[in-house]
């Protein structure tokens, strides 16, 4: 069983990582031209996986090569029960869902899938999503380093409210970006939600005793279904995305009121 240690230094290291690698390549693409234009596109995909490169650093820095291997073990467990998987996959279009009958049943007109007439392209794009499109690049750093050692020391009701914040705060430059899909979000209603899904996250992390498995699949959920539901305001209404997170937030807090498993010493306790 792997034991997360609470270790400050580390942690700090961690952060300054995370954020060096992200801001500072979106830094390089905003400031210089790169030539082919693929270039670029390959730099904005390389940011995105600051989180895990980080969290594979420190582990091997701070606790050695051996701990490293044993970490990646337990961060890729997979046999759990299927609900957790279930949750992870069928949650996300589910919120969507409801929130956009909501949206219609309010008098509002639900917008033409932005996969409409391109299916075939927008299944490939789903596919490559959980790999280059946030889950393999970060869920590693979010749920697999940082949420179980500070768990440790804070519980994992506060650590989820930590990490979410910094997850937030981690998603800034891309409301700064033309063409990334932040630049159409409620900016304070983002960064809300952020620390609301951090906690419903934490809680399948905790009870799958941090197999950052089901915290993948159920990010690229989000991702994959905002690409198929009209969610994402995109120019048009911003209630279908309101009323989602508006859902989120009140699973969010039934999530946090509910206890969950016990941690102590870096384990977990039924």
């Amino acid at each position: 069983m792997r034991t997360n240690s609470w270790q400050p230094a580390a942690l700090w290291t961690f952060v300054i990582l995370t954020f060096s690698w992200t801001w500072g390549l979106l830094w390089v693409g905003a400031t210089f031209t790169l030539q082919p234009a693929w270039l670029g596109t390959a730099l904005l995909i390389v940011t995105g996986f600051g989180p895990s490169i980080a969290a594979f650093c420190v582990v091997w820095i701070f606790e050695g090569s051996a701990a490293l291997r044993q970490w990646l073990r337990g961060c890729l467990t997979w046999n759990w029960p299927a609900q957790w998987y279930g949750l992870a996959f069928f949650g996300p279009p589910a919120a969507m869902l409801i929130a956009l009958g909501s949206h219609a049943v309010l008098g509002g007109t639900v917008a033409p899938s932005a996969a409409k007439g391109q299916i075939g392209l927008a299944l490939l794009q789903s596919a490559l999503t959980m790999f280059v499109g946030g889950p393999l690049g970060e869920e590693f750093g979010w749920r697999g380093y940082a949420l179980p050692r500070l768990a440790t020391r804070f519980g994992w009701r506060w650590a989820s409210l930590i990490v979410g914040a910094i997850w937030g705060l981690w998603h800034l430059p891309l409301f700064f970006i033309p063409g990334m899909a932040q630049t159409h979000m409620p900016m304070a209603l983002f960064m809300a939600s952020s620390v609301a899904l951090s906690v419903v996250m934490a809680r399948m992390s905790v009870n799958t005793r941090f197999s950052v498995l089901p915290a993948m699949v159920f990010h690229w959920s989000i991702n994959t279904w905002s690409a198929f539901l009209p969610i994402i305001p995109n120019g048009g209404s911003v209630r279908p995305y309101v009323l989602v997170m508006s859902l989120l937030f009140v699973i969010s807090i039934i999530v946090f009121l509910n206890s969950g498993p016990n941690i102590s010493n870096g384990n977990l306790q039924k």
